[in-house]
């Protein structure tokens, strides 16, 4: 009965951390999502969800520069490289 209720609190806690990095990238703010330890729930969410609902990108914007930085369309924030992820940040205006 523990492991049923252990894999819940873990969904809900992902989901939360879902909800936590698209609103933070879509206030402009995907800095704070990349700079997450691999293991924070925040740092589990799709890139391409976050490039989504970034007001300097979109959705089409997004999936190109993902595709010119060479990000798999399933990759989590937390597989990123840190160099990937300055890029990333440098495209949406957010690093100098």
């Amino acid at each position: 009965m523990e492991a049923p209720l252990n894999d819940m609190m873990m969904v809900k806690r992902l989901r939360e951390g879902h909800h936590t990095a698209v609103s933070r990238a879509s206030a402009g703010n995907l800095s704070s999502v990349c700079e997450l330890p691999a293991n924070a729930p925040e740092a589990h969410v799709y890139v391409v969800k976050v490039l989504d609902v970034h007001p300097a990108l979109g959705k089409v914007a997004g999936r190109r520069l993902m595709e010119a930085l060479g990000i798999d369309q399933f990759a989590h924030i937390s597989d990123l490289s840190a160099e990937t992820k300055t890029a990333l940040l440098l495209a949406c205006g957010e690093q100098q």
